[in-house]
Order: C-alpha cells, then structure tokens, then sequence
C-alpha cells in the first residue's frame, strides 16, 4: 500500500499476509506509479509460494493495484486486481475478465498488505462479497478487533456500491488499458 521506492520496469515481490500471520508472496513488475497508486502485473503461470509452504500458479494474466489513498467514506483500505480470461481456467469465474478485490490495511513493506479476509469479486455477469465468515471468525477469535472488523465491512460495502454500476470503468478503466497495453492486446481486450 505505500507507494515508495517503485521504479516502472522493476520486478518487486507482492505479499499478501492474512491475519493468522500465514504469507502468499510472487513477483511483479511494477508497470506504473501514478497519483492512484502502483499498478503491478504478473503474467499466467506465476508461482505463488506460501509461508506455509504452499505453491500454487497464478492462473491467469493481471494487474493488481496498490492503492496510494483510503477509501473516502469508510477510510478503508484495499488492493485489487484486472485480471484476463484464463488460458485454462479453474472455475467458471476465470471464463471472462474480472475484478479481484481484498480488504486490507497498509504494512511498512512496499507491496504488501494486510487480508481483513472479506474480499470482493465483479465481472460482467454478477458481483458479491465473499468471506464473511471468515471475517467473523477472525474477530471471535481476536485476530482482529471490534472497530477495524467493522471499517472492513464498511470498507467492502463501499467498494461493491463503487465497482457494481459498471465494473470496465472502474479505476477509470486504467487497469483493463495496462492490461491489453502489458499483455500486446488492443485497449478494448484485456
């Protein structure tokens, strides 16, 4: 979330930490620094290696954007990804293009996040908030207290009301273009 020391062109290594403290990490090419944010992308096939141990790929080409301010209603945070049609897609929602979103809260180290667990999914076809439970486990379990549970939740809400109306102009369509531009696509084709 802090947008220091990035240059474009310079792979860097994106980590998402999730409350229990267990770490997914891979790498990135930082593709642009703008008043927005970072916009990094990963290609197909990136490994993904956990701090469990864990490896799996990245199955499809994205752009994921650390964002440089909080959320103006909720003061939430975030980070998201454009993500392309999947060469050889997992499930139904890697069929078409799609915005990946996780609530987060900012870290000291550049590229990294903190997962509040609720994330939120939006393609041309529907949109939804995922991971309730998992947040309402998390703040019964004390990994997460009371008030920044509930900034999460208002966090989520917001962004689903921002993103629903018409998920290719969101980010004003910045994403969908550093995708087609990075992957050699025309702008219309993420």
């Amino acid at each position: 979330m802090l947008n220091v020391g990035s240059q474009v062109g310079r792979t860097v290594r994106s980590r998402k930490v999730k409350l229990d403290g267990v770490q997914k990490a891979h790498a990135s090419r930082v593709v642009r620094r703008g008043a927005e944010g970072d916009w990094l992308f990963s290609p197909a096939g990136t490994e993904v290696v956990g701090s469990d141990g864990s490896v799996s790929m990245q199955p499809a080409d994205g752009v994921q954007l650390f964002p440089t301010l909080a959320l103006p209603e909720s003061g939430g945070r975030f980070v998201a990804w454009c993500w392309a049609t999947a060469p050889e897609p997992p499930s139904d929602h890697w069929l078409s293009p799609w915005i990946s979103v996780d609530v987060a809260a900012a870290r000291d180290e550049p590229f990294s996040f903190l997962d509040l667990e609720l994330d939120l999914w939006v393609s041309a076809d529907d949109a939804g908030i995922v991971d309730v439970d998992e947040l309402d486990a998390a703040e019964a379990d004390g990994l997460i207290d009371v008030a920044a549970a509930q900034v999460a939740r208002d966090a989520a809400d917001e962004l689903h009301r921002a993103l629903c109306p018409g998920y290719q102009e969101a980010f004003d369509g910045l994403g969908w273009r550093l995708l087609a531009e990075v992957r050699g696509r025309p702008a219309d084709e993420p």
